[in-house]
């Protein structure tokens, strides 16, 4: 069945995945980008994974392109992995393709507030170093 825009493209990609239909990932990949799938890691991964879920988080249209943000929540080796991606898919000849995607590094959390050393006295009011007191090792 042709997808009539990249977000049901994923989706039906994501169900090939779970049904290991490698033929029709295959077939979605971008013909300019194809020749750098490898056929036999797309079905290990397929296989060997228990597909959990699909959540997609963004999505940016720029007419024959649209760019989706999305996590694949699998199951391997008794592993729950979240697989997020950056993805760029192709409109080419009336048809979607899946071309390429990049994996986005997770945010920065930035610490608000004073820094507490471990040397400094500890934030309780024991007139203990902070080292001493709540800054001990469990």
């Amino acid at each position: 069945m042709q997808a009539s825009s990249a977000k049901e493209l994923l989706k039906q990609r994501y169900e090939a995945f779970k049904r290991c239909d490698v033929d029709y990932i295959i077939d979605t990949h971008h013909s300019e980008t194809r020749n750098q799938v490898d056929r036999a890691s797309i079905e290990a991964w397929a296989k060997d994974s228990k597909w959990l879920g699909l959540e997609i988080e963004d999505e940016k249209n720029e007419g024959e392109k649209t760019f989706l943000t999305f996590t694949v929540r699998y199951e391997k080796n008794f592993e729950t992995i979240n697989h997020r991606e950056f993805a760029e898919f192709r409109k080419d000849d009336g048809k979607w393709f899946y071309y390429d995607s990049e994996f986005p590094k997770a945010a920065s959390v930035r610490r608000e507030g004073e820094k507490v050393g471990r040397n400094d006295p500890c934030h309780c009011g024991s007139s203990q170093k902070f080292k001493k007191c709540h800054g001990k090792s469990a």
